[in-house]
């Protein structure tokens, strides 16, 4: 009943060359009614039903699914009696199964005539046609699995109570916003970093100190800073122009594939390396070793990035990684501009109490985490009701706080929003993540209680990745919301 690999794909085909054999294909996480009329409507057509299982690794639903691993959701499947033969995929699509069964017919629920969830119809089809197959969309009543598992997944009431208030808009809405965003031209101007993955096999300890002895593997350069930044904007505008600096051939090689990336490199200065030393086996970080503090820029650099940035006209999204570009006669021109300014300014350990929000003189956005809230103010608590008061400057306000969401605040409200991903893998580059599509987000005119929820979603599928190593597309993004807000 379980095939086990291609071959017994193309073995079923020719055992059985006379008979007829149906293909169902999904993830099949919560079986419900509609599942069993599915499969049973298809069985009733064919003399062999074939269901292929998305293996959980592409399942792209969202980071909360699937709620059942790919053994339970195989056995469960396995109990089914219209199901006579079950095949595990470990491909994003069903493409590839039905070049090897070339199945007689393949079934889809009748929510697939209006839409192509996941983008993948149009090729399965092409490979059923050029196998000489057809598809059938069974006339099965439609229950929603996303709606089932978010009505039982363990929300809290803050969880629930957000996403609910969210529910009533219409998907729609959110395809319209970023839709919007889709025609937009934006400015982004910061430090680029570049994070160094050494992934090493731990072999023990030395035989002479009680140092860690490891064995390199492999070695990965990852682009971060302002060109994660500039990445991830990418994939929601139409152009985004890059003013920075470093070694062109190298930024290039960084911001490849999008081709929607403008670079306006200023100056060749160097870029900093951030060296991370990975266990191989789990991806825990061992050490983090860097390059150098700081760049000294001269007059000449600042002329230049100032020269760049008077073609500005409407705003521009400022990067501030505290790796020494933001100072001087820029900085002064920068608090002098009268665009709309979006920034982000970053403490770390290698810069922390010397890179503040407090030489910013004004900004239509600032967006930090707590921490970098508390250097700046000289409190170790921050009293959000009377922030926006004592700060009249931004006229928009983020606090991230990690695990417990994020904090907006505006002129017209304050919105606390709680985090929809529980557990992440890697938190470097997320706030960078929740930074720019709240920047993004705030450009238009659109209920602000999205801002900070997309903003939260998009970070923590960010987190789910080792670092700035996968850029979260749109198209993935979407399907969350629409994944998500189905309560």
């Amino acid at each position: 009943m379980y095939l086990a690999n291609d071959k017994s794909l193309t073995k079923l085909r020719s055992n059985f060359k006379k008979l007829k054999i149906g293909l169902c294909h999904g993830v099949f996480d919560i079986i419900h009614q509609g599942h069993l009329d599915h499969f049973r409507e298809a069985k009733n057509k064919v003399d062999i039903l074939v269901v292929s299982v998305t293996s959980s690794s592409f399942v792209n639903k969202g980071p909360r699914q699937p709620l059942n691993n790919d053994f339970k959701r195989v056995s469960f499947l396995k109990s089914i009696k219209y199901i006579d033969y079950i095949y595990l995929n470990k491909r994003p699509g069903s493409s590839k199964i039905i070049s090897l069964l070339k199945p007689n017919v393949y079934f889809k629920g009748l929510d697939y005539i209006k839409s192509d969830h996941h983008g993948n119809l149009k090729s399965e089809l092409k490979y059923l046609k050029k196998n000489k197959g057809s598809i059938i969309f069974t006339k099965t009543k439609l229950q929603s699995s996303t709606k089932i598992f978010n009505k039982n997944y363990d929300w809290s009431s803050q969880q629930r109570d957000f996403l609910k208030d969210m529910s009533k808009i219409k998907y729609n809405n959110f395809l319209q916003i970023f839709e919007k965003l889709s025609d937009e031209t934006i400015n982004i101007i910061g430090e680029p970093i570049i994070d160094r993955y050494i992934y090493c096999d731990i072999v023990g300890t030395t035989s002479k100190d009680p140092a860690i002895s490891v064995m390199q593997s492999k070695n990965l350069d990852i682009g971060g800073g302002v060109v994660a930044a500039a990445k991830m904007a990418a994939n929601f505008v139409k152009h985004v122009n890059l003013i920075t600096y470093g070694n062109l051939k190298l930024i290039k090689k960084l911001i490849y594939p999008y081709k929607n990336i403008k670079i306006k490199l200023v100056s060749k200065k160097k870029i900093q390396h951030k060296t991370r030393f990975i266990n191989s086996n789990r991806e825990e970080k061992l050490l983090q070793s860097t390059n150098f503090r700081n760049n000294n820029f001269n007059d000449k650099d600042y002329s230049l990035f100032i020269k760049e940035i008077r073609k500005i006209k409407k705003d521009i999204i400022i990067c501030d990684f505290g790796v020494g570009l933001f100072k001087n006669q820029l900085l002064k021109f920068i608090n002098k501009l009268r665009v709309k300014k979006f920034v982000n300014v970053q403490s770390n350990s290698i810069n922390l109490g010397f890179n503040l929000f407090t030489k910013y003189k004004k900004a239509e956005y600032m967006c930090l985490d707590t921490r970098e809230w508390m250097l700046g103010l000289r409190s170790e608590k921050i009293d959000e009701k009377n922030l926006k008061k004592n700060l009249r400057s931004f006229k928009n306000i983020s606090i991230t706080k990690g695990k417990q969401g994020s904090t907006f605040i505006s002129n017209k409200s304050s919105i606390y929003t709680p985090v929809f991903v529980k557990s992440v893998k890697d938190t470097t580059g997320s706030g960078d993540a929740y930074f720019i599509l709240t920047s993004l987000l705030k450009r238009l005119s659109i209920n602000e209680k999205i801002i900070p929820f997309i903003g939260n979603l998009y970070a923590g599928m960010h987190g789910q990745n080792l670092g700035n190593k996968i850029i979260v597309k749109k198209s993935e993004l979407l399907r969350n919301v629409k994944s998500i807000v189905n309560i």
